[in-house]
């Protein structure tokens, strides 16, 4: 028996909606024009939402899927697809609004002849729903249009850009390059080579580097002057992380805030070796500290304190393989 869900009082209905994943609020908004209404206006009339919203763009298909910030789970809530990529599923397909329409893993799949038209209909599809920014975005070196495409629709700048890796270090140096220079994002992530191309551009204030970040070395961390800065399957060394700390203590990389070093699996253990004269106390405090991209509050166990010449003091937790800094600055984090 349907459930007579326009008939429903207020009360219920938004128990109910509040039930709803991302992606199952999007199936449902496409049953009908008054579904989608109900659906936006709940949406909007709750306090500002955790969930963010990422823009995907790939050679052969675009997609948007959102961050739900209660769980941090990723999900995507739809997707645009070639008409090519349509054949022996057809006879699964459904018409609306003249789009060919299939579902996929709990999401709306549509069919277009243009795939940056397609992504661009349903992109401006979610974010009207859930009446959310463009936070994060994928891209590689063909989807340029994207930057441009959403400075002009956002006053904010994007929190997250990827570039993706084609195995062309060039081809991800020119996506970083370009989301640098246009202001059009605030944290820039690549699993391209470590280079001088990217080392030399304005840095962003967060940066992360992926998988082929075992290239970087001591003097790259050291030129990296992010507020947030993330180096993952690195190969550096305790040394390495020394140099690093006397560095910062002479003044070194006077915006950093937050810095976490993840090693690769195959370096030896990351042992807790720090020279004397850094003068590191050994604390066990919890601090809390704020996110440099979110208005968010974290907690920090640390380790060890340290102090730069300036008087700023920083805490440092050491992992199995991993090396995080918090650097706690007079203005905050």
């Amino acid at each position: 028996m349907p459930f007579p869900i326009l008939r429903t009082s207020f009360v219920v209905l938004s128990e109910v909606i509040s039930l709803l994943e991302p992606n199952e609020m999007v199936t449902a908004s496409l049953c009908s024009k008054n579904v989608r209404r109900l659906l936006k206006n709940h949406h909007q009339r709750r306090k500002p939402s955790k969930w963010r919203l990422s823009m995907v763009d790939q050679p052969n298909r675009g997609s948007v899927t959102i961050i739900n910030g209660r769980n941090d789970n990723r999900t995507t809530v739809m997707m645009a697809k070639l008409h090519s990529e349509l054949a022996g599923a057809t006879h699964k397909s459904v018409e609306i609004s003249g789009y060919k329409r299939t579902f996929e893993k709990g999401f709306p799949v549509l069919y277009f002849q243009d795939r940056v038209i397609g992504t661009k209909i349903i992109v401006d599809y979610v974010t009207d729903l859930f009446g959310l920014d463009i936070y994060g975005l994928v891209i590689d070196r063909n989807d340029y249009w994207t930057l441009d495409w959403i400075n002009n629709r956002q006053e904010r700048s994007l929190g997250h850009n990827y570039a993706l890796n084609k195995d062309k270090t060039e081809d991800n140096v020119l996506v970083v390059r370009t989301a640098i220079l246009s202001d059009s994002s605030d944290c820039v992530s690549t699993n391209a080579n470590v280079s001088d191309n990217v080392r030399n551009l304005r840095p962003p204030d967060v940066l992360v580097f992926d998988s082929n970040a075992h290239r970087a070395t001591c003097d790259d961390l050291m030129k990296f002057d992010s507020m947030k800065l993330f180096i993952y399957f690195t190969r550096l060394s305790v040394s390495d992380m020394n140099t690093f700390l006397r560095h910062w203590r002479a003044g070194g990389s006077p915006r950093l805030a937050y810095l976490r070093v993840v090693f690769d699996e195959n370096c030896p253990f990351f042992y807790e070796n720090f020279d004397q004269d850094l003068e590191l106390v050994e604390t066990d405090e919890v601090r809390s500290f704020r996110e440099i991209a979110e208005d968010e509050v974290e907690e920090i166990q640390g380790d060890y304190s340290i102090q730069r010449g300036d008087g700023v003091k920083a805490t440092i937790s050491c992992g199995r393989r991993q090396f995080v800094m918090v650097v706690w600055h007079a203005d905050g984090n």
